[in-house]
């Protein structure tokens, strides 16, 4: 069984994942702005979801900066003007959130997990990871934790595969 939680979306909505399984396959995706994978795999992860949103219900889980420049910074994060430091807070954590989605422009709901890192931790979803949750709340599918199992073609196929067999 997937394990439960409740955030808050950057559009200020409370999302509780039991409340969202039943109809549809949930798809959760954990990253953060500073991680170069999580940033490159960005667009892939847009289509995914423009793709199949009315299919699957989609989250973004933003979680703890895997750089942050006043941490194990990196140089592609400085050439690419990302200058971020890791959140104290919710409230700074939700602004960096913010920056991520402007700048990689992204539309998939983003929900927020709080600067303790519940959920993130919960699910070994830092840097960050994919996962595929059925209707019945078992999680179908869940690549290698990134920045080395970050595949958001496999989780397409999987998703696929899911919606053949399930109607």
């Amino acid at each position: 069984q997937a394990p439960d939680f409740t955030l808050t979306s950057l559009s200020g909505e409370t999302v509780t994942l039991s409340k969202e399984i039943g109809k549809k396959p949930v798809v959760l995706i954990f990253g953060n702005f500073t991680c170069g994978p999580f940033r490159s795999q960005s667009g892939n992860i847009e289509k995914l979801y423009l793709r199949y949103r009315d299919r699957a219900k989609f989250f973004l889980v933003y979680v703890r900066e895997a750089h942050p420049a006043d941490g194990w910074s990196m140089s592609s994060n400085e050439r690419a003007g990302i200058d971020v430091f890791q959140p104290q807070n919710n409230e700074s954590r939700r602004h960096v959130a913010e920056t991520c989605r402007e700048r990689l422009d992204l539309d998939i709901p983003m929900l927020v997990d709080s600067v303790d890192d519940a959920v993130g931790a919960t699910y070994s979803g830092m840097p960050n990871r994919l996962y595929l949750i059925d209707e019945s709340g078992q999680i179908a599918f869940k690549n290698g934790r990134g920045p080395f199992g970050f595949h958001p073609r496999q989780l397409e196929q999987a998703l696929i595969l899911h919606l053949m067999t399930t109607k």
